[in-house]
């Protein structure tokens, strides 16, 4: 049975623990982690890294990420198995060609019309004229669906032979792949078996049985990372939004869409293999970082005699009309530190409201004067979001049926207007106690004088 833990120095012990038992009999010893994409899986290599190299180990990290066959290797795959039975002659010197075109296009283009113009110019030597355009066709078709995180997108033989080789203590040349042209890259590093006595394999699908028989011989400590829908989901877009050149509409539909089917179908069953499960939910220090930072200042408003005095007194520059719906998952411990929030927007007075926005927001600093700043990440803005949804109601089916649950929910009517010479922000929260936003303000005189109508007028 499998040993579950949630602490990250239970895990980390647990596995040089293993691995030391192994080098009691072997000069060297395998770790591997596999689990979910954005589980963890790199961070956590290197917390063991560390502990290990402490403990007077020489350790090595691979990820099987480097295997990755890149773009112009996984569609033409595809489009061979599916449509060629994998019998597709000249397929080696047809993604070569493939890959000197859509290498430096961007993304979204590289298998676009113009795109495939070229391939179709390039490999018409190289393949028979009547399986031309249903080659072609078969680009363009599995385009549409892609998906990276199947086991055929990594050449999963060639990682453990090369770990083989590592263990005979040979030299190995490095994989390395680029997640900003999405293909592999030349590398001259390379890796001698002699250097190290604990190597450490990181992978969706380093569990996989593919890569497992490949490491005949080698008994490995076998770890498996798992983290709860909102987890996986918000470290998936934001570290794509970070290091790809992908729109976080083409990684939110690719999420939903693929993603997590492949999760599901084919690698939630390898954790049955596990020595070791972590499960890794979001971290403190997790929920401090995003893209930007927002400050907001506020004032209470107990009562609509206050509201309705401040619209008398000064002039309106726009009202917008808000439904926002905060996601979480069952058994999430709920407050105010890790939220993810769908925002619906009415352009018509509060009539029909349309998606408006994704946000997630993390733990606010900690503050004497009672500001609010918190780290936010924008995962997907006005426009990108209509890319994904068109309806609120198929945002929000889309969240239930991936695991999420609907844990609050709010209507707002949003006033900006100016006071004094000053802009400020009044929500009126249904329901609930409304609020000025003060933030921005730098004249003391008039934040007296508005403190004060709002203190009168609340008394």
């Amino acid at each position: 049975m499998a040993y579950t833990c949630h602490h990250l120095d239970k895990f980390v012990f647990a596995n040089i623990d293993l691995a030391e038992e192994q080098l009691e009999t072997k000069k060297k010893a395998l770790i591997i982690l596999a689990g979910a994409s954005s589980s963890g899986k790199s961070f956590l290599s290197h917390s063991l890294k560390h502990a290990l190299e402490t403990n007077g180990h020489r350790c090595l990290i691979i990820s099987l990420d480097q295997y990755n066959v890149g773009l112009s290797g996984i569609i033409p795959n595809k489009v061979n198995l599916h449509r060629f039975d994998n019998q597709l002659p000249n397929l080696k010197e047809i993604k070569e060609k493939i890959h000197d075109i859509i290498v430096d296009i961007p993304f979204e283009q590289k298998y676009g019309e113009e795109a495939i113009g070229k391939i179709k110019e390039a490999i018409s030597p190289l393949i028979a004229s009547e399986d031309l355009a249903d080659f072609l066709d078969g680009l363009k078709e599995e385009w549409g669906h892609l998906n990276f995180d199947e086991p055929t997108v990594y050449d999963l033989k060639e990682a453990g032979q090369d770990i083989q080789s590592l263990f005979k203590e040979k030299k190995v040349k490095a994989k390395s792949y680029s997640k900003i042209v999405s293909e592999r890259i030349p590398s001259q590093e390379i890796w001698d078996g002699k250097d190290y006595d604990v190597l450490i394999v990181e992978g969706i699908y380093a569990l996989n049985h593919v890569f497992l028989d490949e490491l005949k011989g080698i008994n490995p400590v076998k770890n498996y990372i798992e983290g709860n829908p909102k987890t996986l989901f918000l470290r998936r877009i934001v570290r794509d939004k970070q290091t790809t050149s992908a729109s976080s509409a083409f990684t939110v539909k690719l999420y939903f869409n693929y993603i997590m089917d492949s999760y599901r179908e084919t690698i939630l069953p390898t954790r049955d293999a596990a020595n070791i499960i972590f499960v890794n939910d979001f971290s403190f220090g997790e929920l401090r970082t995003g893209e930007m930072f927002t400050s907001r200042d506020t004032l209470p408003i107990q009562n609509e005699g206050a509201a309705e005095e401040l619209k008398k007194r000064s002039r309106i520059l726009n009202v917008s009309y808000q439904k926002d719906y905060y996601f979480s998952v069952p058994d999430e411990k709920l407050e105010n530190q890790n939220l993810l929030r769908f925002r619906e927007l009415s352009f018509d007075g509060g009539k029909t409201f349309v998606p408006g926005s994704l946000v997630h927001k993390g733990a606010p600093k900690f503050r004497s004067d009672n500001k609010i700043i918190r780290p936010i990440n924008i995962l997907l803005d006005e426009e990108e979001i209509k890319e994904v949804w068109k309806t609120n109601d198929e945002a929000i089916f889309t969240f239930l049926d991936h695991g999420f649950m609907i844990s609050g929910a709010e209507q707002k009517i949003k006033t900006r207007f100016v006071y004094q010479g000053q802009v400020f922000t009044l929500y009126d929260v249904k329901g609930k106690q409304s609020y000025l936003e003060i933030t921005g303000c730098t004249n003391e005189a008039v934040l007296e004088e508005i403190r004060s109508l709002i203190l009168k007028n609340n008394a």
